[in-house]
């Protein structure tokens, strides 16, 4: 194997909002990272070539990289177009022009399930009381900037070094899912209604999303919740990338009833979406991803699991109850995951 030679590689976690490059070592010790905004990228080789060149890269021998993108990949694993951005990846453009001699593209969400058999307890928190449960299928589901779902099926492959069951991760699109009305429920209906006719509805990702958070909050301001001046105009002045963390702030300190009212429907859509993963994938435990829920983690620990265990038939019900929810903490996990699948 490739890797009995080499002790440095390069990792990328390329998302809607940042990229995160980075030199790690065969022991998961990130030794330099760099994040760039990814909408101020214009070639993604450029960007790579750069951080290569930098003199705290330079001393580092690298072969090999593998790239988490936030996206579909082909099925040669040679070219990606990310989901909430203009910009392509191609690895033949950057085995010309660097000295990289193998380049594995990998979807972001593929990546965080490569980290799981590795995760440690330092880096995630459970909302149940369960204790985990890998034994059979893991689900993971993340919201960040977009809305991200990747399934670890039950497998009986055993790494033969390690001896450890060795789950492959499928990846997904399912954060492109028809959001979860209940035609019963006013609040839906007003809620779907409202995004159709501004013509932000296209997917489960409009809602349960960075955007999906303002565009909730948007909609409760034509509600006539109650919402403190003082707050509406600092939203109001934000950027649209630092709408939901104010929102989610204020949500959270308790300071404003419209603020609150938007991060519960959030949660709400949240567990919906999840448990319907859940069911059809009947995992024995279901893993939070993707930078939201590790900032709101007080919140769905009453919210979150509250809503998803509901469900009107009571065998149905007990599944969802005997399911295990961690939520993962370490915004590293990707790079983590990135030298996982080298190594598989």
């Amino acid at each position: 194997m490739f890797f009995k030679s080499e002790k440095y590689f390069l990792v990328a976690d390329v998302g809607g909002t940042k990229t995160a490059l980075a030199i790690i070592d065969i022991e998961k010790n990130i030794l330099f990272k760099k994040l760039y905004l990814s909408h101020e990228i214009k070639h993604f080789t450029d960007t790579l070539i750069d951080f290569l060149q930098m003199p705290e890269c330079k001393k580092y021998k690298i072969k090999s990289t593998c790239i988490a993108v936030a996206g579909p990949i082909n099925a040669e694993r040679n070219y990606a177009r990310l989901t909430n951005l203009d910009w392509t990846i191609d690895t033949n453009s950057i085995l010309v022009r660097t000295q990289l001699h193998k380049v594995l593209l990998i979807n972001d969400f593929e990546a965080i399930g490569f980290s799981i058999r590795t995760l440690k307890n330092d880096e995630y928190v459970e909302l149940t009381n369960l204790g985990r449960n890998s034994s059979g299928t893991t689900a993971i589901i993340g919201a960040g900037t977009g809305l991200g779902i990747c399934i670890l099926p039950y497998t009986n492959y055993t790494d033969f070094k390690s001896h450890e069951q060795i789950k492959i991760p499928m990846s997904s699109e399912g954060g492109h899912i028809d959001l979860p009305i209940n035609i019963n429920d006013k609040m839906d209906v007003k809620l779907q209604s409202y995004l159709i006719q501004k013509k932000l509805y296209k997917d489960a990702e409009d809602v349960v999303s960075g955007r999906g958070i303002i565009n909730i909050y948007k909609f409760l301001l034509t509600q006539k919740v109650k919402h403190n001046n003082k707050i509406k105009l600092e939203i109001s002045k934000a950027h649209d990338e630092e709408k939901p963390a104010l929102i989610t702030k204020y949500a959270l300190e308790d300071k404003d009833v419209l603020c609150i009212r938007t991060l519960e429907l959030f949660i709400k859509y949240y567990a919906k979406i999840t448990k319907n993963l859940a069911l059809t994938t009947l995992c024995s435990e279901l893993i939070l991803a993707g930078g939201i829920a590790p900032k709101i983690v007080s919140a769905l620990q009453d919210l979150f699991v509250d809503e998803f265990v509901q469900h009107d038939l009571e065998n149905m019900r007990k599944i969802l109850e005997r399911i295990p929810i961690i939520v993962i903490t370490n915004q590293d996990i990707s790079l983590y995951g990135a030298l996982n699948a080298l190594k598989t």
